[in-house]
Order: structure tokens, then sequence, then C-alpha cells
């Protein structure tokens, strides 16, 4: 079984081994990542990645006026890696799939023999756990608060699916425009239904009908997998997203609203620590690849550019630069 995860990213290099190394441990077959017009070091620390043969990179030259995200998944899609997978999951660098059945393993919760197209993954959104100021270290251990069950924000979702070639588009939360012409037989029939991660059918789900990025409460869960979703992270890395328009719909969606709506910190939750000891070992290996270390810290320096700039500061007088050029220089 070949599985996918393909991720649109831009001036992400802050948390991209991190990102790369979850999904390396859960077992993914392969990961595209597809970038536009970065500014920072994560071109060449991905290229460092690709070398080691840990992703594939490709990048995609945005049009003036083009909504970045629809044309860069139309150029993974037609990507060998997604023509040969059996299993497509697309994702951002803020996203982290937690399986709970078994080992945790991607293959824990795919059967062998699946007899449905495509499933969704529940979100759970962390809030910042209090945390106003960003810092270098793992996403997944510093915020460890989130929405409660139940909380509407939950009920959002990311689709791993098969079958590519029986959808138009890849899109952000799952495939879209399916093509009953190319089915091997009449939707609800073998292989053709669409489940949340329990296995449960979605009759929502169905051919023609509006796109779905959300699942109904009673279908909601988080039993077998949930998607951690660190989308706020700090106070301090969302003044970056403030003013900007999203990637998927160009529209200026990241405001105040938008900060108290998904900063959610109701329960503690410590779901990812499962895999601690194996991510630990896995990441320390990410980390001693040829140049990644050294191209890390770099990145970490130039998003601390990124904050000062917003804030109206000098980077050179943030103390955190310096602390992160001097790490990249000792890296060799």
């Amino acid at each position: 079984m070949r599985s996918l995860v393909i991720s649109s990213m831009r001036n992400e290099g802050a948390f991209i081994v991190e990102w790369v190394t979850w999904y390396r441990m859960l077992g993914f077959s392969d990961i595209l990542v597809v970038t536009n017009d970065c500014t920072d070091h994560s071109p060449q620390l991905m290229d460092a990645l690709q070398e080691a043969g840990w992703l594939t990179r490709i990048d995609y030259r945005v049009k003036p006026g083009e909504i970045p995200l629809p044309p860069k998944l139309k150029r993974a899609k037609r990507h060998p890696l997604a023509q040969a997978a059996d299993w497509i999951l697309v994702c951002d660098v803020d996203e982290f799939l937690v399986v709970h059945k078994d080992a945790g393993q991607i293959t824990d919760l795919l059967p062998e023999e699946p007899d449905f197209l495509g499933m969704s993954l529940n979100w759970k959104v962390f809030g910042t756990s209090g945390q106003r100021h960003w810092s270098e270290g793992l996403v997944h251990r510093q915020f460890t608060r989130a929405a409660a069950q139940g909380i509407g924000v939950n009920r959002w979702f990311k689709a791993i699916s098969r079958r590519a070639d029986l959808f138009h588009r890849l899109d952000a939360h799952g495939p879209s425009g399916y093509r009953p012409d190319r089915a091997p037989g009449p939707w609800g029939g073998a292989g053709l239904r669409w489940v949340n991660s329990d296995g449960v059918t979605m009759p929502q789900w169905q051919p023609g009908g509006p796109y779905l990025r959300q699942t109904e409460a009673e279908l909601t869960t988080h039993a077998a997998a949930q998607m951690n979703h660190y989308m706020i992270r700090s106070e301090e890395s969302f003044s970056l997203k403030r003013g900007m328009l999203s990637p998927a719909a160009h529209k200026d969606r990241y405001t105040d609203v938008f900060f108290n709506r998904f900063n959610r910190n109701d329960v503690e939750d410590l779901s990812a620590l499962r895999y601690a000891a194996t991510f630990e070992a896995l990441h320390a290996e990410a980390m001693a690849l040829p140049h990644v270390r050294k191209l890390h810290h770099l990145c970490c320096a130039d998003y601390v550019v990124r904050l000062a700039t917003v804030a109206g500061r000098e980077p050179a007088s943030d103390p955190r630069w310096q602390q992160q050029m001097d790490l990249a220089a000792t890296a060799g």
C-alpha cells in the first residue's frame, strides 16, 4: 500500500523538519510538498531533505492575481507520486494526524482491502495554550490545550482518499468532482462510500452533492484518529497571518473573530505524545542529515525576521535572531 501526503507551503521553514518527521513516523510512503514564492531558506531545507530521500519538492510559480492553492494541488495531482498512490492525504504544515488504533500507524487506520473510497479525519483544534511569543521547539509539544469534544470547530475535517483518478481535483479538505463515468459501479456499491474515521458511512457525502468540509455532529469522532490542528500557535505567530489573504480562497479571514473562534484551550490533549520516543529518535535522525540542522536554524532566523518586521522592530535587536544565527553557524 502506497500512501502519499501532499502539502502546499510557503515560508514554513521553521516547522518543516517536525512535520516531515511526523508523517514519515506515521508510515506514509511518500511526502510531496508544493512550494511557491518562498523568501526564507525553506526551499534549500526541503532540497536537503529531498536529497536524503525524505520528501519530494516541486515548485509552482503563481501567476499575478492567481489564487495559489488550486493550481498547486492541480500540479500535485499530476505528479507521478500521486498517480501511483493508493491513498492521498492533503494537509497543512500545522496539521498532525494522530492514529489511536493499535500501533498508531497509517496502516492501522486503513484496511488492506478497503470497502470505502474516502475517510474524513476530524480536526482537534488547538489554541495558544497561553503562549504569547514564538520560541523554537516542537509544535506538538508546545501546544497541548484544545477544543473540548462537541465544540463545533472540531467538526471540520481533512480527508484521506483513494483512486485519485475518480476525481477531477484535489482540494484543501479532500478531493472533489467525483467522476461516476470512471467508477467501477454505482455509488454505494462495493468500495464506493465515504466514512468517518470510525468507519461509519457518511450519508451526506454524495456524488454531485455540495463539497463537504464538516461532518454532522453525530458523526464527528476522535475515537480512532484525529487531525491535530495547531492553527493559531502563539499569539505572536498568529500576527503573521493578520491581513494575509488565505491561500485557498484569497479572503481576509485571519481576523480577531477567527482568532477567538479557533483559539480553543478548553481541555488538555496529550494525544500526540503517544509517539514521543519514536518521534524523538526519528527527529534526531532528520536533524543529523547533511545541511538540515544549519538550514533549520536559518529558517528559524528568517521567521524571527518576519515576526520583528510585523511588530515594527529591527530583527537584529531580537535576541532570538542572533541565537538562531549562532546555532546555524555552529551546525557546520
